[in-house]
């Protein structure tokens, strides 16, 4: 089980937004064209990995 609590809303994903280490972004729709999915390629790198160790730790309790 891993935790995801991070993602429900933006505000982890607005982190990355700040740092400009989005690369990429695109928006998946369903049939009826209205977004379901917003997609973030993000830049791995010494600014960005600090932001997944709270995630990691949260996940790593999870398995101990």
């Amino acid at each position: 089980m891993l935790y995801t609590d991070f993602y429900i809303t933006t505000e982890f994903t607005d982190n990355f937004a700040r740092l400009n280490t989005v690369l990429k972004e695109f928006v998946v729709k369903d049939n009826i064209d209205r977004p379901f999915l917003n997609i973030k390629m993000i830049d791995l790198n010494r600014k960005t990995l600090p932001l997944y160790k709270r995630l990691d730790d949260k996940n790593n309790s999870f398995i101990d």
